[in-house]
Parts: C-alpha cells; sequence; structure tokens
C-alpha cells in the first residue's frame, strides 16, 4: 500500500524529485534523530547522582583537647592505621582482668606517702596486691615508650619489618631533644640498634624515629596506632599524643594510669627479646661509640628478679616506673608515679616488691 504525499504548489511528483528526496531528505532525518538522543543523554549524564553522604565514623577523643586546626592523635585515619594481629605467640583474648578485691590500700612502707598513683598484681592470680588511685590518668613520661616497642614487637611477629630492617635517620628525629642517642641525618641504624637505644637509655629520637617509620613517615598515624591498640588492650585511661613521653608540639602529655600501665608491661612480658633489653645494665650503640646506661635503678643496682620494665620522668610526671620482677618462679608486676626524686621511688618500690613477695 503506497502512501500520498502532498506538495507545495507547482511542484510535481518528478522521478528527480523523489530521488531527491531519498537522498537528501532520510540522512537529514537520521542526523536530526541522532542530536535529539545525544541531546537527551547528556542532560542525563550532567545531572547529579543522589548518593548518601558517607561520613567517617571517629573513634572518642583522649581528654585533653587538641589544638585548633590540628589533627588528634587519637582519632586515626582508617586509611593509615595498620591493622593490629595479636602475637604469635598468645591468645587474641583480652586476658581476665585483675581483681581488687582484698587489695591493701595502705602498707606503711618507706616512702609510701610519697606516691602519686600505684598497684602491685599478681598476673597468675589476677588479684591486686596494692593499690592507690590505680585508676587516675595521670602523665606517664617515658614509660610510653613501652607501647611504642609493642607496636614495634607485634610489628614484627607479623612481618611487617624486621629487627635487621635499615632505617634512616631523619631530619624530624634528629630534632628530639631529652634522653636520647643524638641521632643525624646522615646515619642509618638497624631497627634492632634503634630499640635497644629505646629499652636501655631511653632514647627520644630514637622513640621518635621508629614511631615515624613504621607510620609510613607520618608519625601522627602511629601515634593513633598507640591510641588504638590501648583501647583494644583495655587500656582505659590512657591517651597518647606522641611515641616518646616528652609531650608532643601542643605541649599535651601521654596519660595513663598505674592500672594501665601493668596490663601493657603484662603484654610486653610475651616478648622475650624486650625482657633481655629491658634487664641490661650496660651496652653501646654507634658501633660502641656512645654509652647505654639503664635508667631504671632496680634493673641497674640489681634488686632480686627485676627484669623490666620502663622508669620515667618529667616535671608534670614525676619520677615514676612500672616493673616486672620474677622470684623463686612467682612474677609480680607493678607502677608507681609521682615521686620527688628517683631515690625515694626506688626506695619505695624495693620495699614494695619485698613485701608482695611476702604474700602467699
Amino acid at each position: 500500500m503506497s502512501t500520498k504525499y502532498s506538495l507545495p504548489h507547482g511542484v510535481s511528483a518528478s522521478p528527480l524529485f523523489m530521488r531527491n528526496l531519498i537522498v537528501w531528505g532520510l540522512p537529514l532525518l537520521g542526523w536530526i534523530v541522532l542530536i535529539v538522543a545525544w541531546l537527551a543523554f547528556s542532560s542525563n549524564e550532567a545531572e547529579p547522582e543522589n548518593k548518601p553522604e558517607v561520613t567517617q565514623e571517629q573513634p572518642a577523643t583522649p581528654p585533653e583537647a587538641p589544638a585548633e586546626n590540628t589533627p588528634a592523635p587519637a582519632q586515626p585515619d582508617s586509611t593509615t592505621t595498620q591493622e593490629t594481629a595479636a602475637p604469635t605467640n598468645q591468645s587474641s583474648a583480652l586476658k581476665t582482668p585483675y581483681d581488687f578485691k582484698g587489695a591493701a590500700t595502705r602498707l606503711d612502707l618507706p616512702k609510701e606517702i610519697a606516691c602519686n598513683t600505684g598497684i602491685l598484681v599478681d598476673p597468675a592470680t589476677r588479684k591486686v596486691l596494692w593499690a592507690k588511685s590505680a585508676d587516675r590518668a595521670v602523665p606517664i613520661a617515658s614509660m610510653t615508650k613501652m607501647m611504642t616497642m609493642l607496636l614495634v614487637e607485634e610489628a614484627i611477629a607479623q612481618g611487617k619489618i624486621s629487627r635487621t630492617t635499615k632505617i634512616p635517620v631523619t631530619a624530624a628525629a634528629a630534632e628530639i631533644g631529652g634522653s636520647q642517642v643524638w641521632l643525624d641525618p646522615r646515619e642509618t641504624f638497624a631497627l634492632n640498634e634503634l630499640l635497644k637505644a629505646i629499652a636501655i637509655k631511653s632514647a627520644n629520637d630514637a622513640a621518635y624515629l621508629v614511631g615515624e617509620y613504621l607510620g609510613g613517615g607520618d608519625v601522627n598515624s602511629f601515634v593513633a596506632h598507640m591510641n588504638s591498640r590501648a583501647r583494644e588492650l583495655g587500656m582505659n585511661h590512657s591517651s597518647f599524643y606522641d611515641t616518646h613521653g616528652l609531650g608532643d608540639k601542643q605541649k599535651r602529655n601521654n596519660l595513663s594510669s598505674a592500672y594501665d600501665m601493668v596490663i601493657l608491661a603484662e603484654r610486653l612480658l610475651d616478648y622475650p627479646e624486650v625482657i633481655k633489653l629491658a634487664s641490661t645494665r650496660m651496652d653501646t650503640f654507634r658501633n660502641g661509640k656512645t654509652e647505654l646506661r639503664n635508667h631504671n635503678n632496680l634493673v641497674f643496682n640489681r634488686v632480686a628478679g627485676v627484669d623490666g620494665m620502663k622508669t620515667g620522668f618529667t616535671k608534670a610526671s614525676g619520677f615514676c616506673v612500672t616493673f616486672t620482677c620474677k622470684r623463686g618462679g612467682r612474677r609480680l608486676i607493678g607502677c608507681v608515679t609521682g615521686f620527688k626524686s628517683a631515690k625515694d621511688r626506688d626506695i619505695f618500690c624495693r620495699a614494695l616488691l619485698d613485701w608482695g613477695y611476702q604474700k602467699p
């Protein structure tokens, strides 16, 4: 069936006209259809997709508020914080909490009154033998390095780094003051050498460098990992702002409680290398050119059974120490803070251990 077309007046349906209509009209019509379709497609593509806004959930912020425009180290970025797995030689489950029932609160020991906060526990029985404001968060100075060492040991156990890994000294690490081994940006050290400086000499520059390296060049990433690991361990009164304990650029002090510190010490006991270093009285660094003397006088003066773990001192923290001791096969762990002198601290710790080992 054919279709009749109405042609303009005076135009006949000649064969030439029909041919021109087919040759030129049909392609023109095709182009018009393509243009209309393209415009419709472009209009749909330009319209924004109605997607829900994605926000990243932030962990709890430490007690001290961060300075304006400064990211709080306790708020780790999920893209930089390392995934933490349990050490290969222990269960990933949290240990049973310590039982404070029956714990002594006053012993009348020498220099006890000078102690700000403290605790003594028996990890085998999960009993607290003595406690004084053990849940109060206080500045912990260089006891901070215990968490730094734990994360390093866990990274080694997970195969993320080895003790022979060479770490170049950075300009930022060389600028860290206080107790140090005077790192120079022209130097490179194996990780095991830096750990020796941290555990024995309490070297702040070495602690910063190791944290910076494991943080992928960003020390704040490592500090965020310190905070997240503390939460995983049940260290609920701890907040970290640096890797060494001097305080960060905003002069915020790392905080923890005596109870949290014994939790941390108990984890570190799972790593023989930590105990080996923490119980070393003297050693050298930089191929024998730099002497390392243990800051823990309980180790240096050979108090019976003491094999660690870490001292600390700043004006804010006073003289403090977390100690581990093993006598006759029995392990005790303790922490004391806030002493006005290292001598008073050590006198009390010696008396406290003697008292603890007399307890059944």
